[in-house]
């Protein structure tokens, strides 16, 4: 138990896992045969390529005829809303949305995202000494969110009091270019706006300098996918979240919208 081995105790609930639906024995044997023969950690990272890749998780792109997973785009008609949790399913959330923590990289964070009360809430354990970062995201888009008409997101979020980040993708690629932009969680609910024009260009944990050829900025234009996330770091592996500590944590999301100046 990672809680156990960093030295922190924390509520049975913590660790409540949201239930998906499996699609056919054979599918329930592979998962049954995994779940038995790998170590905790690395069940978890298999199932999360999987649920974001398809099946063969990272190795799904040279696959040819497996298409990656895609869940039709939001719909964002006058009041800029993205995600409205409150009005959301929990299989449609179920399909939607996952856990995607250090353990893709060899961390030992465990968390995981459910739909409680309205509410998508990520709650678990990170640490600090391998990955440091528990996160959720959304599938990809089936076609990119155009939020180029709005100033930047609105989060109607509550929590603990940490530094989170938000990250916009714009292409399909998780290697490659995507952007960062934090906020510090307000214990209450209420909402917290990030500009698209503050969102700092990161690849592979590193930021991306100006004066690289993969720089350029932010302006909602294109939006593939969003992830929300506690990490020990930043923008890159070169900026530690000072803001951060490792531990439990919680974070509940209401609602995400773009919003006008």
């Amino acid at each position: 138990n990672p809680a156990r081995a960093f030295g922190v105790t924390t509520p049975r609930a913590c660790f409540k896992r949201a239930t998906r639906a499996r699609t056919t024995p054979r599918a329930n044997l592979v998962d049954d045969f995994f779940d038995a023969v790998l170590p905790k950690p690395l069940t978890q990272a298999r199932k999360s390529m999987e649920f974001f890749d398809g099946p063969g998780g990272m190795l799904a792109k040279v696959i040819p005829w497996n298409a990656k997973p895609t869940v039709e785009a939001p719909r964002v008609d006058v009041d800029g809303v993205v995600f409205d949790f409150s009005r959301m399913r929990g299989d449609e959330f179920a399909a939607k949305f996952s856990a995607l923590n250090d353990v893709v990289m060899g961390g030992r964070s465990d968390a995981d995202v459910v739909l409680e009360n309205g509410r998508a809430v990520m709650r678990g354990v990170t640490e600090d000494q391998f990955g440091g970062f528990a996160s959720f995201k959304c599938r990809d888009f089936d076609r990119a969110l155009d939020l180029s008409a709005y100033d930047g997101l609105s989060l109607t979020c509550a929590g603990d009091g940490l530094r989170y980040k938000v990250i916009a993708y714009d292409s399909d690629d998780s290697f490659n270019v995507a952007f960062h932009q934090t906020f510090e969680c307000p214990i209450e609910m209420r909402e917290v706006k990030v500009r698209f024009g503050d969102f700092v260009p990161v690849k592979r944990g590193r930021a991306v300098a100006k004066s690289d050829p993969e720089y350029r900025t932010f302006d909602g234009k294109r939006i593939v996918s969003l992830q929300f996330m506690l990490s020990k770091f930043d923008y890159g592996m070169e900026n530690l979240n000072t803001n951060y500590k490792p531990g439990a944590f919680e974070f509940q999301l209401a609602r995400v919208e773009a919003y006008k100046d």
